[in-house]
């Protein structure tokens, strides 16, 4: 039995290597998120770059929480790139640079105009806490706000990508790249894609609305300067970036799509039981 349950594991993992794949989407993002919710592409956007994070406990989101400070400061220092091994260390990372004043308690729309925004925005209620939910809103609406020459995504060391068809997807050293307007995009070490399925091949011939490039030689500034030339030295780095958020246009032809992604484990669950039937008849004939 022992032999069986290890070819059968065997088999998965082979059948399976093709499914698996660095890749988000609104499907596995967050163990409590609906796919289909008014605000999972903002979500997934805005976990793509680096403003939305997890809890350093589990895979859920908790929109209808309180944002906390921790919270809050771990996401910034993931933004901002700062050094620091996990959730706890992420957070004091950012307390340690000024971009929170405390680790206790709720975070407030100032503070995060503060450490975000520097202290550009016009509040209604500065000293209000907020739900995660409203964190998500709050972000979504002041993510392209220009700030003295550059947005929030520019801070963080991305530049807006390329829209249009994808004419086509090759790979290349196990990089997906997608062709678009006759130009190759190589797709990040773990891209967001809002799409019905994760599999770069599946997106020929799809429209992409929206997307953002980062770059590895891209620079985090901190809030009390070192953004006034951020944006020239990623249009310097463009012709190295790689993309890392691609919002592809929903149509009819993507809800067949998602059908067939729902049942796509279906094959691969008859072949890994019939490898099994046969492994158990095989070692029975043997012995």
């Amino acid at each position: 039995m022992k032999k069986i349950m290890t070819f059968v594991v065997l088999c998965f993992l082979v059948v399976t290597q093709s499914v698996a794949a660095h890749t988000m989407t609104e499907k596995n993002l967050y163990e409590d998120m609906d796919p289909a919710a008014d605000n999972a592409q903002e979500i997934l956007l805005l976990n793509s770059l680096g403003l939305l994070g997890y809890n350093g406990q589990d895979m859920k989101l908790s929109q209808d929480d309180n944002l906390s400070r921790m919270e809050f400061a771990a996401w910034v220092a993931d933004f901002f790139q700062l050094e620091a091994d996990n959730f706890e260390q992420r957070a004091n990372a950012s307390l340690q640079e000024d971009y929170v004043s405390s680790l206790q308690g709720d975070i407030t729309y100032q503070e995060i105009n503060i450490a975000l925004f520097h202290k550009a925005l016009e509040l209604d209620s500065p000293d209000a806490t907020l739900t995660k939910a409203q964190y998500i809103d709050f972000i979504f609406e002041h993510l392209n706000d220009d700030m003295g020459g550059h947005t929030l995504a520019q801070m963080g060391g991305f530049i807006a990508g390329p829209t249009g068809v994808i004419e086509d997807v090759k790979t290349a050293d196990g990089t997906a790249i997608l062709v678009i307007s006759g130009k190759d995009y190589p797709l990040s070490g773990h891209p967001r894609v809002s799409a019905t399925s994760d599999k770069a091949e599946d997106w020929l011939g799809s429209t992409v609305e929206l997307s953002y490039l980062t770059t590895a030689t891209s620079g985090h500034g901190h809030h009390d300067g070192g953004h006034d030339n951020h944006h020239d030295e990623q249009e310097s780095n463009e012709e190295a970036a790689a993309l890392h958020y691609i919002q592809l246009q929903q149509t009819e032809s993507n809800a067949v799509e998602e059908e067939s992604t729902k049942n796509g484990w279906l094959i691969p669950t008859i072949i890994i039981a019939l490898l099994a039937v046969l492994a158990l008849v095989f070692l029975k004939r043997k012995s």
